[in-house]
């Protein structure tokens, strides 16, 4: 069987979907702490700049591995797909950049320790949207 046969089967199961979602989440948040410590530590870039820079460009990897290993294409064109995949990130990127910034200015909790609670409710709500509104299942 194909790889092209395989990823619609699993794409029927909500249980694998989820499992999934789960794992490509994992490696999205892997790229995207790497992104924010290499900006932080490494290049000295100030930890709210850094988040947006390192989440805008994990948006853009996580619209394909969703689109190919999670979620049915088809409920609409693909532009439309594309834009309310991204209408719906941006949402999810506001919430993320607003928590952030507010939990490190006002809150003694490391920016790592932030990041990865932010992620882990923007996550829900980008599973939820994107499960009924964008993509076909």
């Amino acid at each position: 069987m194909e790889k092209a046969e395989k990823v619609p089967f699993l794409k029927k199961y909500l249980g694998l979907q989820i499992v999934m979602f789960i794992l490509i989440g994992g490696i999205c948040y892997l790229i995207v702490m790497g992104l924010l410590i290499l900006f932080v530590e490494k290049m000295n870039i100030e930890v709210n700049l850094a988040n947006v820079i390192a989440s805008l460009i994990v948006i853009f990897i996580n619209y394909f591995l969703n689109a190919w290993f999670v979620f049915e294409r088809g409920r609409h064109s693909r532009w439309k797909e594309f834009t309310g995949f991204f209408l719906f990130s941006m949402i999810g990127f506001g919430l993320n950049v607003i928590l952030m910034y507010v939990l490190t200015t006002y809150t003694p909790i490391h920016y790592a320790i932030s990041k990865t609670g932010i992620t882990v409710a923007v996550a829900a709500f980008n599973f939820i949207t994107r499960k009924l509104l964008i993509f076909k299942n």
